[in-house]
């Protein structure tokens, strides 16, 4: 669940820096449409009314919604790759902390989310 940042609650925040260096004008952004109908009309397939039909126009239009190249350049110079060697380390550093009190305890009794699968972790700055 995301949250606005409260700026009076007195907790700590920090920016998470770059983890590549890269120029924003060294992204070349291709912006395509999830769904293209008229791309498939000039294909010989014609199957726009099929959705329309049923009011599903409006379920494509939020697909096909607004691009934000700024945000898009600012994610993937702060992107990390989490994955089970990186969750198990991060295990590890907080048993670490505490051995006597964390030894044997869970990701969950630990205060970490439990590791389902890899994920691409990110965040962007502010303008």
């Amino acid at each position: 669940q995301n949250l606005p940042l409260n700026s009076q609650s007195g907790a700590s925040f920090f920016a998470k820096g770059k983890t590549m260096e890269i120029n924003y004008s060294d992204f070349d952004l291709v912006i395509v449409q999830a769904v293209d109908f008229e791309a498939l009309k000039a294909n010989d397939f014609d199957v726009e009314h099929f959705f329309t039909d049923q009011g599903w126009s409006h379920f494509f239009d939020s697909l096909n919604g607004p691009v934000y190249p700024i945000l898009v350049k600012d994610f993937w110079p702060r992107c990390e790759i989490y994955d089970k060697f990186e969750a198990d380390r991060e295990y590890t550093l907080r048993v670490a902390e505490d051995m006597v009190n964390n030894k044997g305890k869970s990701r969950e009794q630990l205060g970490l989310k439990e590791f389902k699968e890899t994920e691409i972790r990110s965040n962007v700055s502010g303008a």
